[in-house]
């Protein structure tokens, strides 16, 4: 007769097949009419997005698990606040370097973005540096609730549902890298077969280099939701490193010919900083207790 917690681990490692099964096919449809156009518009983004939590909730259904049952409890403040704030840190932490020292031809300061935050402001094109500031700022905020509500739907998925079944059958710090490999092998389509790469050169290079960018991630993002007992501050942390990556820092750098070699998912940069904050959360991580086994937990 089966002990307890061999039928947990096995109800465990169903939970997860179901749902990266329900995963893959979900975002294979809005996936493939990305791939169709070799391009990434807004409304087929957020349904890849929110492929993961779909299959979450359905995983749930299935083997008839509340869905109350994930983690939906608001954090206390400062994990928000932390989460928040984390992207800013470490994405000076690749840029200022990048901007000072002109890696690849690099330098801050781009005149069209600039001039297309004034005109999102004030329907003109000439560039005016107070205008672009109150846009930076309004991005940084107001902008935040577009960006969450589409990195929700990830979240869900990846940080309110697999990393909780994860946590039931392996250590921590497998947690965090199979989760994050999970999570960067999902990308890898739209990586090939759409605009979401850094243009030209070899898309295999760009494909590992984001990859290893992406990996030690998931590391940071199962500290913080196991610290915080919730889904949430994966889901600010998710929605500002989107926001604050793609929409400020890299807008603004007015790039050179090897710029791509350095900046953004696919430079060569992400990757070594990643490396040391996965290490740093993982210290954390072990100091306060959470690498303790769980055999049983929470759906999400």
């Amino acid at each position: 007769m089966s002990s307890k917690p061999d039928t947990d681990h096995r109800q465990a490692w169903r939970a997860i097949i179901i749902f990266l099964l329900l995963t893959v096919c979900l975002t294979s449809v809005f996936g493939g009419l990305m791939g169709y156009q070799g391009a990434t518009p807004t409304i087929l983004v957020t349904g890849v997005m929110w492929s993961p939590g779909i299959a979450a909730i359905l995983t749930c259904l299935i083997i008839r698990r509340p869905i109350r049952s994930l983690p939906w409890t608001w954090p206390k403040w400062r994990w928000t606040w932390y989460a928040w704030l984390l992207p800013i840190a470490y994405g000076l932490a690749i840029y200022l370097p990048v901007w000072v020292f002109g890696l690849g031809g690099s330098r801050f300061g781009n005149p069209e973005t600039l001039a297309d935050w004034t005109n999102q402001l004030l329907g003109t094109d000439e560039p005016n540096v107070i205008a672009a500031v109150i846009f930076l700022v309004m991005l940084a905020t107001i902008g935040m609730v577009g960006a969450a509500a589409r990195a929700l739907g990830e979240e869900i998925g990846w940080r309110g549902f697999l990393i909780w079944e994860m946590r039931k059958v392996m250590p921590f710090w497998a947690v965090g890298l199979l989760s994050g490999l999970i999570w960067a092998i999902w990308h890898w389509p739209a990586i090939l077969f759409t605009d979401y790469n850094a243009g030209g050169g070899s898309f295999v290079l760009q494909m590992f280099i984001f990859t290893m960018a992406i990996v030690p991630q998931g590391i940071v993002y199962a500290y913080f939701t196991f610290k915080s007992n919730s889904l949430w501050p994966a889901v600010i942390l998710h929605a500002s490193h989107n926001l604050f990556i793609q929409r400020v820092f890299t807008p603004l750098t007015a790039k050179g010919e090897g710029s791509h070699l350095f900046i953004d998912e696919f430079g060569i940069v992400m990757p070594i900083l990643g490396c040391f904050m996965s290490l740093y959360f993982y210290h954390r991580a072990r100091v306060e207790g959470l690498t303790k086994p769980v055999v049983a937990g929470r759906a999400g």
